[in-house]
């Protein structure tokens, strides 16, 4: 072999490690944002939860803010009832049909 190929050789030997070097901290750095999207993802799940839970809370404050009204709110008052009724025969329907 001479001192041009062998040159070529371990050129081409250098390129190699850097490629696997390089491929190893992609590896590393996937891993890393996998991770984080996993956190993140399981943040926004709990923040979600939340949201529903104080729209829930929200809609009983004002129904019992619609109740607590003076008649000039009963229009109100009856509407979130109606609603809550509405819901619970939705309800009632699912569980009839399993």
């Amino acid at each position: 072999m001479s001192i041009e190929q062998a040159e070529i050789l371990e050129g081409i030997k250098g390129k190699i490690l850097s490629v696997k070097v390089f491929l190893q901290e992609q590896k590393d750095k996937n891993r890393k944002l996998t991770v984080l999207n996993e956190a993140l993802q399981l943040e926004v799940q709990q923040k979600q939860s939340r949201i529903n839970e104080l729209e829930e809370r929200n809609q009983k404050l004002a129904l019992v803010k619609g109740i607590m009204a003076e008649s000039g709110n009963m229009d109100d008052a009856r509407m979130q009832i109606n609603r809550i009724v509405r819901e619970i025969d939705k309800c009632i329907a699912l569980l009839n049909r399993s």
